[in-house]
């Protein structure tokens, strides 16, 4: 099973990139009820069974006490081409965030998803063809340069991560809580 670790935005970077990710939606129809939750991915968690499963909330909790809270800062905007076709408000964060991945790279080890060669760009997702309609390229750069119209830079502060299943319909449905600088909080599931 694959569950996402991550990270919710706050406050005024959470009301800028809301106001952003509804802007788009009404304007390209992408999805039909709820709009998805904005979040950063810290990390796609893989597990087979339940001894796995308490390794990867235990390993999790581990790096979650290791770093304290820390501010993200958005300032502009990414797209991801296909199969995505995602437009993301970039993420720019402190040294915290990085030693943060870097923590949860080495806790979780062979249970952390990372492709070869991979990459990792921090951004809220703002609009992409994963949970919405397929839309076309060309719907997709258009909306990628319409969207750099709209001034995104605010900042906030975070202080949990939560364990997301991967199914969105209508709403996100977490395995577990984390406070930053404390561990495991919530278990759900």
């Amino acid at each position: 099973m694959d569950l996402f670790l991550v990270a919710r935005p706050t406050g005024r970077l959470l009301s800028l990139a809301a106001e952003v990710q509804e802007t788009l939606n009404k304007r390209y129809k992408l999805y039909a009820g709820h709009l998805p939750p904005l979040h950063i991915t810290l990390a796609r968690v893989q597990f087979l069974d339940s001894e796995e499963r308490g390794q990867a909330l235990e390993r999790t909790a581990e790096a979650a006490r290791k770093t304290g809270s820390f501010l993200v800062q958005a300032n502009g905007y990414l797209c991801f081409g296909p199969p995505h076709l995602a437009i993301g408000a970039a993420v720019v964060g402190d040294e915290n965030l990085f030693r943060l991945r870097a923590d949860l790279v080495t806790h979780l080890a062979e249970q952390l998803f990372v492709l070869p060669n991979d990459y990792w760009k921090p951004h809220i997702t703002l609009v992409s063809a994963t949970h919405g309609r397929p839309w076309s390229e060309q719907e997709w750069k258009a909306a990628y340069h319409e969207v750099l119209d709209y001034p995104l830079q605010a900042e906030c502060l975070i202080e949990e991560l939560e364990l997301w299943y991967p199914q969105f319909d209508p709403s996100v449905r977490m395995l577990a809580k984390f406070r930053l600088g404390f561990g495991l909080v919530e278990l759900l599931d």
